[in-house]
């Protein structure tokens, strides 16, 4: 679609949302036209900016200057900075409470110290939309935080402008609250909205997505992802470019990333390959055991992804494309040369397995040791046939 369109909007358009101009169009030609959905889904990769347009919509919707752009200084737009608007309820999984039950309010049973860390994840999300919320024990959106958006959205709000509901993660939702909201959705409120975004899409109810206008959020470009980080991050060029290209699309990624030990991790990654294939086990059992006293979970996360991105890189080299870890291409051209008959595609497969398995909280040491054995089936078994062939 070619980019000079009467109504398409201008880069400038919702700055606070990286890229994306499809979907802000997409959103900017309902709200003109009256025709904004009582639920919308914005489904894509993690960290690609569906938090960030919904929030950004809910600031829109609720301005008090009413124009396309939050104005940021309306009473309004200045609660949303601390995502402290009454009107504007983002539901998050949050940890249950001792003698919890599903008819108590979300946060009623939770100590002090819980609340404090909920408050304060919800100020850092008002700040940065694409804040990734980190509560301890958080794991499950509960049927008591759907329950009560049946309580709010009963109530009429004071000003006439739409109440409007984010549910982040919203695969993170039990079946008892999914099918809670349902019937929420089935008889919405006339001044409600409901955004539910997830990198899950596939993991919610069909019934749920029927009744949702889905809107796909594409991977941002390495360009829209170095630009942001340069501009919000005060980066410089070449380390921006670095993350830009490592971050698969990801802007949340490229920042976790930045704030990691990235070039011992991938180093790490490159000798983790080494001694799985190299038979070094009591070396590789030493560099598992080393691994997992580190109890984050998105560490081992990002040392996986750091490892697929690797083995990609070695698939798109044997075709001649172009490489992510550009200051490795020594080593991933002695990579490919060394296993012209890997199985690099049942790589790929292993490696994101093991993320998937990290996710579900897995156990670390036994899922590194596992990925392991399975690299050097997909990587070795190749070389030992063509080798039994050539001698025959």
């Amino acid at each position: 679609m070619p980019s000079d369109l009467p109504h398409s909007p201008p880069r400038g358009v919702w700055p606070r949302v990286i890229g994306q101009r499809r979907v802000k169009e997409t959103l900017l030609s309902a709200r003109r036209s009256g025709r904004l959905p009582h639920a919308y889904l914005f489904y894509g990769g993690e960290g690609v900016g569906k938090d960030a347009a919904a929030l950004e919509l809910a600031r829109v919707l609720r301005c008090e200057r009413g124009g396309e752009e939050a104005c940021g200084e309306c009473s309004s737009c200045v609660r949303m900075a601390t995502m402290q608007h009454p009107d504007v309820h983002l539901i998050i999984p949050l940890p249950r409470g001792s003698g919890e039950k599903d008819d108590d309010e979300p946060m009623a049973k939770l100590t002090e110290g819980d609340v404090r860390v909920v408050q304060q994840q919800l100020r850092l999300k008002g700040a940065d939309p694409y804040h990734r919320i980190q509560i301890p024990r958080a794991n499950v959106i509960k049927i008591n935080s759907i329950r009560e958006i049946r309580r709010e959205s009963s109530m009429s709000t004071s000003d006439q402008r739409t109440r409007v509901f984010i549910i982040s993660g919203a695969d993170a939702m039990n079946d008892a609250a999914s099918n809670t909201l349902l019937k929420t959705l089935e008889e919405p409120p006339g001044d409600t909205m409901f955004i539910l975004t997830t990198s899950h899409r596939e993991a919610l109810l069909p019934t749920i997505l029927s009744r949702c206008q889905n809107v796909r959020f594409d991977p941002l470009t390495e360009e829209e992802i170095r630009a942001a980080l340069i501009g919000r991050g005060r980066l410089d060029e070449a380390r921006a470019s670095l993350l830009a290209r490592l971050a698969g699309g990801s802007y949340t990624r490229a920042l976790e990333l930045g704030e990691s030990d990235l070039m011992g991790q991938r180093a790490e990654v490159v000798d983790f390959i080494r001694k799985a294939l190299g038979g070094k086990t009591l070396e590789l059992i030493e560099l598992i055991e080393r691994m997992a006293e580190t109890k984050d979970r998105d560490v081992h996360v990002r040392f996986l992804t750091l490892m697929l991105l690797w083995f990609r890189d070695a698939l798109v080299l044997r075709h001649g494309a172009e490489v992510i870890n550009i200051d490795q291409i020594a080593e991933l051209r002695s990579f490919v040369s060394r296993f012209p008959g890997a199985d690099l595609v049942r790589v790929l497969e292993d490696v994101e397995k093991a993320i998937s398995l990290v996710d579900r909280y897995a156990y670390i040491k036994l899922v590194l040791a596992q990925l392991a054995v399975r690299l050097r089936r997909a990587l070795l078994k190749p070389q030992t046939a063509a080798r039994d062939t050539s001698t025959r």
